[in-house]
């Protein structure tokens, strides 16, 4: 069972990253199983986990599958459709609580228009060795039809449940390095591998110990120039944390709460560049410099936009 995971993980040709998908649900549904026995699991509950997982990469990190936007999986085509092609700032159980229907549509369609490959591929055809399945290979046998809306689940034996729980933490690394592998080929982006394991929302860290320091760099909005006090002082990523992945005083700049808003998870105005240039030469973090032009080109390759200056409080920036 272990070769045949890592075969498919691992070596098995891919066009798309389904099968990590499926993967990944198989082991977290696994890890969480109390009891180990035959469990029955349908193709709605897979696929709601589908969406959340392609979710997060679409919607806050921005993940490209493919350079080619014809060749994008369905379901990322779907979660397109249904939530547009913009960072969504709010977190995944804020986001659905008020449109449960988009949720519904979408899991339905992820159902209907996901599943037909990558549920009978997962294992040898006709050799149900993780779990049994009633698609049926068209005469072509290069596709399968989905089952009957009856039978659109998978019997998960046992056995599978017992491996993967036994071999969790090692599948779940290589799966994970694999699914990195496959996405690095399209993505600049930092931290690959952080964000697809975690593909949920991030217990974010506090920054209220930067406050001090960056006060002493400068009592003004980094972005409009406003005079600060200690208590007004908001705390932005220069490069969006959603790119970045990372708390570091390099990418940090003080910011009025009109602006710090405003700005969210954009990229400020090119101009701005080298004003944290500048900022990080004179405070000896002169080490990060050759590297911001560079995520800042790249994060804005990987989708994020670059805020117009206008929509600031105050569009007479410094430097």
């Amino acid at each position: 069972m272990k070769n045949l995971f890592i075969q498919i993980i691992a070596k098995d040709a891919k066009s798309n990253t389904y099968k990590f998908a499926l993967a990944k649900f198989l082991l977290d549904y696994s890890r969480n199983k109390k009891n180990i026995e035959d469990s029955q699991i349908s193709y709605k509950e897979i696929a709601t986990k589908f969406l959340e997982y392609y979710w997060f990469q679409e919607c806050k990190y921005k993940f490209k599958q493919d350079f080619n936007k014809e060749k994008m999986p369905i379901v990322i085509k779907l979660i397109q459709k249904y939530c547009g092609t913009e960072y969504i700032p709010q977190t995944y159980d804020k986001y659905f609580s008020t449109r449960k229907n988009i949720q519904n549509q979408l899991i339905q369609e992820i159902e209907n228009k996901c599943f037909k490959d990558v549920i009978p591929r997962f294992q040898p055809y006709k050799k149900n060795i993780f779990y049994e399945h009633f698609h049926t290979l068209v005469p072509s046998k290069r596709k399968f039809d989905l089952p009957e809306q009856n039978q659109r689940y998978i019997l998960l034996n046992a056995n599978t449940i017992s491996f993967f729980k036994d071999e969790y933490e090692v599948l779940s690394k290589i799966l994970i390095l694999e699914w990195a592998k496959f996405l690095e080929k399209t993505n600049f982006t930092p931290r690959l591998i952080s964000k697809i394991e975690l593909m949920k929302d991030p217990k974010r860290n506090s920054l209220n110990k930067f406050k001090n320091v960056l006060l002493d760099m400068g009592n003004r909005c980094f972005y409009c120039n406003k005079s600060l006090e200690k208590t007004q002082i908001h705390i932005d990523h220069f490069i969006p944390w959603s790119y970045i992945y990372e708390d570091e005083i390099w990418n940090l700049v003080q910011a009025c709460s009109s602006c710090n808003l405003i700005k969210s998870d954009s990229l400020p105005p090119q101009k701005c560049i080298d004003k944290i240039i500048d900022r990080n030469t004179k405070y000896n973090l002169l080490k990060w410099n050759r590297d911001i032009q560079e995520y800042y080109n790249n994060c804005n390759k990987a989708g994020f936009k670059i805020i117009n200056i206008d929509k600031l409080e105050c569009n007479t920036l410094v430097g």
